[in-house]
């Protein structure tokens, strides 16, 4: 029995010095620097634009554009980006010179604050000005450089770091805050692919006219000489003969005498009016 009791005193005073252990460590851990971190995020500013340009030339993930300015800008494509050409999504790889891509891009810029928040004690070890250095409930002694108005808490009350006395226990709480800004970018490509080539067309071409035709004129042969005519008979060329000298007894006077009978008339006729005219 006797050893059975000693048995179990020993277990309960091993559970407890265990238990103390434990007390004793959270107890050191609640009295340590407790460091907690927020992001307070500010008001976000979008901004959303588009660029235009025309697909000069593609090879691999590599994209040159010829922007709207004229001037050619190159892209590194990823793999993940998609482009909507006529409504079918496609790939860098898919892209075709001509092609017309209009980029949106979204850029929403949002302010953010880092704010760390540092709570724990410690006894002051040393201080001298602006420097400070205290014992953690650890036993580790650490620096810190203050700021002027900045407060400690000494048993609720509030001190700056020119009133610390070497053996004050002092409970501090430091906050760092680190601006930066978060920017997250959204572009849709959209596009039109350039329209098929044109069925060549062939142009029947008239034929050449045919060249003028030169008649060069050529050497007519010499006629062959005819044979001589057959010989004609003989002509009988009728010779004038002499006027007679005498005419012939056929001819008459007797027209000549009657042309002089009827100028004499007349010319009488005319001479017994000239007569009487005078007479009158």
């Amino acid at each position: 029995m006797t050893t059975i009791n000693y048995r179990k005193s020993t277990g309960i005073a091993a559970i407890i010095a265990a238990f103390s252990m434990v007390s004793m460590t959270a107890v050191a851990q609640q009295q340590m620097p407790q460091t907690t971190k927020d992001v307070i995020a500010g008001s976000a500013s979008i901004k959303t634009e588009q660029l235009r340009g025309t697909v000069e030339y593609v090879e691999g993930n590599t994209l040159l554009v010829r922007m709207t300015d004229g001037g050619i800008r190159e892209f590194d494509v990823p793999e993940i980006r998609k482009f909507i050409i006529d409504g079918r999504e496609l790939t860098v790889h898919d892209l075709k010179p001509g092609t017309k891509l209009t980029a949106t891009v979204t850029t929403t810029t949002t302010p953010i604050t880092e704010r760390t928040t540092t709570v724990g004690t410690g006894k002051v070890w040393y201080v001298a000005g602006n420097t400070v250095i205290l014992t953690l409930p650890n036993g580790e002694n650490r620096q810190y450089k203050v700021n002027d108005n900045y407060k400690f808490n000494i048993e609720g009350k509030e001190a700056t770091v020119f009133e610390l006395r070497k053996g004050m226990t002092v409970s501090a709480q430091k906050i760092v805050e680190e601006p930066r800004t978060q920017i997250a970018s959204n572009t849709e490509v959209t596009g039109q692919a350039p329209p098929p080539p044109a069925p060549k067309t062939v142009v029947a071409q008239a034929a050449p006219a045919p060249a003028p035709r030169q008649e060069v004129a050529q050497a007519r042969p010499a006629p062959a000489p005819s044979a001589a005519p057959a010989s004609a008979p003989p002509v009988e060329v009728a010779q004038a003969q002499p006027a007679p000298t005498q005419l012939p007894t056929t001819g008459s006077n007797l027209p000549l005498v009657g042309a002089l009978g009827v100028l004499f008339t007349f010319t009488g006729l005319g001479l017994c009016r000239i007569n009487r005219a005078r007479n009158v």
